[in-house]
């Protein structure tokens, strides 16, 4: 179950399928500013691939849930 906000955005993409920002936005239920924005951070999680720039971007989502970077405890980093 997603657990954030963002994480409830990125899963009600489509799986595997190329869209539109401005499908996505419509789809995420937000605006294409943040739609831009969404692409990039689910891009950074290893969610979404896209191709294109500006408004011909599409992105498509490649993993099936929530994900998100490890991030290394203080004390464990070598």
């Amino acid at each position: 179950m997603p657990s954030s906000a963002t994480d409830h955005a990125l899963m009600r993409l489509p799986f595997e399928e190329w869209i539109s920002l401005s499908v996505a936005a419509q789809h995420a239920e937000v605006d294409e500013s943040t739609a831009a924005t969404l692409a990039r951070v689910g891009r950074r999680r290893g969610i979404l691939r896209s191709r294109g720039k500006g408004p011909a971007q599409q992105v498509m989502r490649i993993y099936p849930g929530p994900r998100r970077p490890r991030t290394r405890a203080l004390g464990l980093q070598q």
